[in-house]
């Protein structure tokens, strides 16, 4: 308690300094009919004309400078108006500048060239989103972020290349929702409002997540905006059967009120297979087991966000967002065959998902807030052996997950000086999970499951970044970290490094190192046993450790545009889930254990180019270097290394720009690959599109075929000692999606924060 207090003396002592000292410049430039100026270059003088800094004006005309300047000069500039210098002795405030046009004669000047794609700001890339999607076939953000350089999807994941998975940020701060429900949103809007994406491969702590992060902004309120904007959009999509989705998004905006709405509803169909072939030694017998099973469900999603924000100034507000999803059917059912089991499995779950957030953000640099979210999950199973008759089985099991969590943060911004920034702050979290599992068959009883677990997790953190000059800078922090749960009890310190170099203009350089730690869902904690068939088994794990992610990143752009990178991360005591057979059962278990560590070394290169205006395209290629090592995993230990090669070829073609009609053509490859005992052989996919837009581009219609060959399906096998299997899944992810979407009135998203749900479920 005592450290609480003299932490909350420091921070509110801190508060104080900031009102004194974090002060800025900023303004926007317009036309004489109030119109931002967009891509104007406003430079920072002191009163004796000695330059001091320079920026870019937004879309809207804004910019802004981080500095404390009593007198100083500004000097705006634009090819398509008149430069304009002004002397000021006020801070803090904004100012106003308005440009006039050149000669008339300019104006007829048609300038013909091709603006840097991204461009770097400390341990940051931001992409020129308005380049990026003029020449994409994209409608809404979340096609936005899978047409990034080195971004991928993978079986309904994005990840970063080189860097795995990779978190999403929605105007600096992390979303309150599922990551389902995050990509749910981004698909909601509109690839317009997308004004910059910001990628970091070393997100800094005071973010509260680790890792990689891709940092989507949205346009601020302008005072000629319409009051009410939104968008409704829907989607129809063929497969084995059809599905559907569909909603709608309301906000209002003002300069002092905020208030959004947002329903999305979602019909899902999926179905998915699985063919499987041991050699099974149980006692020293060898059995021939063949086991196919196929399956299909079907799911009806709710999602339904209120959030309203309330400014006391331009730079402090307080927002309050509340969010829910509800699954009230999530049905599916599984059937097994072969030359030995048989078996049927048919599952019901509800789930629902409650968040309560508060955010505050004050002028001063102080940022504080809570979370709350409640999540539950109650799922019966009807499993029911067909084959072997002698061994018939029937049961039914029913489960049950409850999850509060509980998070309050504070985060406090200084700005000491021209080139000197300080961050520091702190945030604790409380989580109480309960999960329980009952069969009704007597037999079973050892099976059932009745488990409490609680977790706290302190985090305090201290940052900074310094630019040397207008080419260096370099930012580090360091996080101590106290976690317990249970009887497990870990202090950690997390420290990040990031380094950016502009050599030149054509030529950038960043360098960064991270640390993040990753632990066990709470349902493979519990260790809750789940039958996919009468042979198959997923079995969790109640001594499951976390598991520790070092990892450096070397990125070098050239012309702002080609991307050429390298990554090693380092992870002991990694784990996921693979195939394990016992020497003493018939089952096929489903396991996660800790290895030894994974080590992957990534070269990367994502090379663009077009012809005229008619053709867009984007070769991204990887090869990585994979080392698995896992020397006590039961009685199948396995040491192993492998390179794989990953090639994306992205083609945009333009049929006619009036009417605007595009095309795109993509496709995706991989060679042979490994997951610990598991080799993965090569596969690849191809997807097409075409799409419309119509009425003013408020307006659009898009048919895509997703993975047209039905090749995306992994095909592995096993080979390790007595470890004898080959497994072929069949994903059925092709799938021809009709979709529409209409913006109205200059729609306007509302951020949104993304509930933290990675370790829910199994």
């Amino acid at each position: 308690m005592k450290r609480l207090i003299i932490l909350g003396i420091v921070i509110c002592a801190g508060t104080l300094y900031t009102h004194l000292s974090a002060q800025v410049i900023e303004g926007k430039v317009t036309d004489a009919s109030q119109q931002g100026i967009d891509g104007a270059t406003v430079i920072l003088q002191s009163a004796d004309s000695v330059f001091i800094e320079a920026t870019i004006t937004d879309k809207e005309g804004n910019f802004h400078f981080r500095q404390k300047r009593e007198n100083y000069c500004l000097t705006v500039q634009h090819l398509l108006f008149q430069t304009i210098r002004k002397c000021f002795q006020e801070n803090n405030i904004r100012h106003h500048i308005i440009m006039h046009p050149k000669d008339n004669q300019l104006r007829e000047i048609i300038i013909e060239g091709e603006k840097p794609l991204l461009k770097m700001e400390g341990n940051k890339l931001i992409y020129d989103i308005t380049q990026l999607t003029n020449t994409k076939l994209v409608t809404n953000a979340y096609e936005v972020i899978k047409n990034l350089p080195g971004i991928m999807e993978y079986n309904g994941t994005l990840t970063l290349a080189g860097s795995g998975s990779v978190n999403i940020l929605l105007n600096d701060k992390v979303s309150s929702m599922t990551y389902e429900q995050i990509l749910t949103l981004l698909k909601s809007m509109p690839a317009s409002r997308v004004e910059k994406v910001e990628i970091m491969y070393t997100t800094p702590p005071q973010y509260h997540i680790r890792g990689a992060s891709i940092n989507i902004h949205t346009p601020k309120h302008k005072t000629d905006e319409s009051k009410l904007q939104g968008e409704i959009n829907g989607a129809y999509s063929q497969k084995q059967q059809s599905d559907g989705e569909g909603g709608i998004t309301l906000a209002y905006t003002s300069q002092k009120f905020d208030a959004d709405f947002t329903y999305h509803f979602t019909n899902e169909y999926s179905r998915q297979g699985n063919s499987l072939e041991t050699l099974h030694t149980v006692d020293g017998n060898q059995h021939h087991v063949c086991q196919n099973f196929s399956g299909e469900g079907r799911s009806n999603t709710h999602l339904l966000k209120i959030g309203s924000t309330y400014k006391f100034t331009s730079q402090s507000s307080l927002s309050l967002d509340y969010t829910t999803s509800l699954t009230p059917d999530d049905q599916n059912t599984l059937t097994a065959s072969g030359n030995q089991f048989a078996s049927e499995n048919i599952s019901n779950s509800q789930i629902q998902i409650h968040n309560l957030s508060l955010y505050l953000t004050s002028a001063s640099g102080l940022k504080t807030g809570a979370d709350y979210t409640y999540y539950r999950n109650i799922e019966d199973q009807h499993f029911q052996t067909l084959q072997p008759v002698e061994a018939l089985q029937k049961f039914l099991s029913s489960s049950r997950q409850v999850i509060n969590r509980c998070k309050i943060y504070a985060d406090q911004h200084h700005i000491l000086n021209q080139a000197w920034q300080l961050d520091y702050g702190t945030s604790f979290s409380y989580v109480t999970n309960s999960n329980q599992q009952q069969y009704d068959a007597p037999t079973m009883s050892k099976q059932n499951l009745d488990s409490r677990i609680k977790e706290y997790t302190y985090n305090l953190y201290a940052g900074s970044e310094y630019k040397f000059n207008k080419e260096l800078s370099l930012s580090a922090s360091i996080s101590l970290e106290f976690y317990k749960m249970m009887n497990y009890k870990k202090w950690a310190i997390y420290p990040t490094l990031q380094l950016g170099y502009i050599i030149s203009p054509f030529h950038l350089l960043q360098f960064s190192f991270n640390s993040d730690k990753t632990y066990p869902s709470y349902w493979v904690m519990s260790g809750a046993i789940n039958h996919i068939d009468n042979y198959q088994v997923a079995i969790g794990n109640t001594y499951l450790k976390p598991y520790t992610d070092y990892s450096a990143h070397l990125s070098y752009i050239l012309k702002r545009k080609y991307i050429f990178q390298m990554r090693y991360s380092h992870r002991p005591h990694y784990f996921t889930q693979i195939m394990y057979l016992p020497p003493n059962e018939l089952k096929s278990i489903y396991n996660y254990q800790n290895w030894d560590y994974i080590n992957q070394l990534t070269f990367s290169s994502i090379l663009p180019f077009k012809i005229g205006k008619w053709w867009s395209s984007r070769l991204s290629l990887s090869a990585i270097l994979k080392h698995d090592k896992a020397s006590h995993y039961f009685d199948a230990p396995f040491d192993r290394k492998q390179w794989t090669g990953i090639g994306i070829w992205n083609n945009t073609f333009t049929l006619s720009q009036k009417p605007d009609i595009k095309i795109e053509l993509s496709a995706f490859g991989q060679t042979k690959g490994i997951q610990g005992s598991y080799t993965i052989k090569p596969m690849g996919k191809t997807d097409a599109a075409i799409r419309y837009t119509f009425l003013n581009q408020a307006a659009s219609i898009q048919l895509r075929l997703n993975d047209i060959f039905n090749s995306m399906n992994p095909y592995t096998t096993i080979r390790n000692g007595v470890q004898i299997a080959d497994m072929s899944v069949k994903r059925n992810q092709r799938s021809l999606t009709l979709s529409f979407s209409y913006k109205f009135k200059g729609f306007k998203e509302k951020e949104v924060k993304e509930i933290d749900t990675q370790r829910f479920g199994l």
